[in-house]
């Protein structure tokens, strides 16, 4: 059938190959994209990557740019100087948000990645899921009013959310710390407040999409990460995508048994690696700490204590990256804490425990790497939702 019989199938096609120079521009970051490289990049002819630019040059969305880095004006392609194109900064604008039991972490950023503002804000605890997200809306409307930013600017918001998250249904499934947050349809909720599309993943996944981006591990195609706040998670990044389960949801690694003899756990079961864990600094998570961040001096001390403490720790994290390595097999492990001191005792101790015994059968090879969580690079990977729907990445 001639593509004039089907006009939108031609207009979904065109999209599609927008979408994709798009997201070329768009990861280029400051040395920009040639059409040329376009053309190399895409496998699609002259012509008609030279209407896509022009198409998305008239929309707004990028510029040629001769003082980028990487402009050579002596190198001759076809005659022609290399001239990169740029996105525009200030054409959208995405917001991440990351929360958990009683702060609210939130960010806004241009359509190049750049941060316009950050915030991070304390919430009382005990509050329920509707008041959460009346909070989390009250922040976004202030960051917009604030930097007085058009709304219809914003390209969405991305957020974060603790304990379980499925994705596709777009609602926290479970998470025992803020009542109501059962089958509770977060990003529903704030999109009929704000008027604005709302993505919705787990916070540790974020954070995780963020560090295998920008922070700790960017090099790495195979990546899971342990987050330690006030209990733990994990999440696996493969080539560059959060991991889900057949049905859309999120991992459980806090929740992963470690001993089915173990203490009681608050999602039912017993023996999970989050009870062992928070079993062991109960006091210090009881006034709002976080996982061992109590023991950071010690431990650069060379307290004996606090050693065995993290000791007991690693045992129990050990056995999780050991059935992880088993089933996802990653190239690198990311252990991300309240503090350097403790994510890298951490580090030195699994990597010692899994040392002592295994067979060839389980061995895990994997690097593990300590890592400071920071709100800005958790509100970033929550942004990069918006960016990752929107570019169809």
């Amino acid at each position: 059938m001639a593509d004039s019989a089907n006009p939108l199938r031609v207009a979904d096609v065109r999209e599609r190959n927008e979408k994709i120079v798009l997201r070329l521009i768009y990861g280029s970051g400051e040395k920009g994209l040639s059409q040329s490289e376009a053309v190399l990049a895409t496998g699609l002819r002259a012509p008609t990557i030279f209407r896509i630019f022009s198409s998305l040059e008239s929309t707004g969305y990028i510029k040629p740019f001769q003082s980028a880095p990487g402009y050579e004006p002596g190198a001759e392609r076809k005659g022609r100087p290399r001239v990169p194109y740029l996105v525009v900064h200030d054409v959208l604008y995405t917001i991440g948000v990351e929360f958990w039991i009683d702060r609210i972490s939130i960010g806004v950023f241009d359509f190049s990645g750049r941060r316009v503002s950050s915030r991070l804000v304390l919430a009382a605890r005990g509050v329920d899921a509707t008041a959460v997200a009346e909070g989390i809306a009250i922040l976004v409307d202030e960051a917009i009013a604030g930097l007085g930013i058009d709304r219809a600017r914003i390209l969405g918001v991305g957020v974060g959310a603790p304990g379980q998250v499925n994705v596709r249904r777009r609602e926290i499934a479970f998470y025992s710390r803020i009542a109501g947050m059962r089958d509770y349809p977060l990003a529903a909720v704030l999109e009929a407040r704000l008027g604005l599309p709302v993505s919705l993943h787990n916070n540790c996944s974020v954070v995780a999409l963020a560090e295998s981006r920008y922070g700790s591990l960017p090099a790495s195609d195979s990546m899971f990460m342990f987050l330690l706040r006030s209990g733990v998670n994990g999440a696996f990044i493969d080539s560059g995508r959060i991991y889900l389960t057949s049905d859309g949801t999120t991992i459980e690694t806090g929740h992963v048994s470690v001993s089915h003899e173990g203490p009681p756990c608050v999602c039912g079961a017993n023996g999970c690696l989050e009870a062992f864990l928070t079993g062991l600094d109960r006091a210090n998570l009881e006034t709002g700490g976080w996982l061992f961040e109590d023991l950071a001096s010690a431990v650069v001390a060379g307290d004996a204590a606090a050693e065995s403490v993290l000791a007991e720790a690693a045992r129990y994290l050990a056995s999780a990256a050991r059935s992880i390595n088993r089933l996802f097999k990653p190239r690198d492990f990311l252990v991300v804490a309240g503090s350097q001191a403790i994510a890298a005792a951490l580090c030195r101790l699994v990597r010692a425990r899994l040392d002592e015994a295994h067979s060839g059968f389980d061995r895990v090879d994997a690097e593990f790497t300590p890592a400071v969580y920071d709100p800005v690079l958790a509100q970033r990977g929550a942004a990069d939702l918006v960016i990752d729907e929107f570019l169809g990445s």
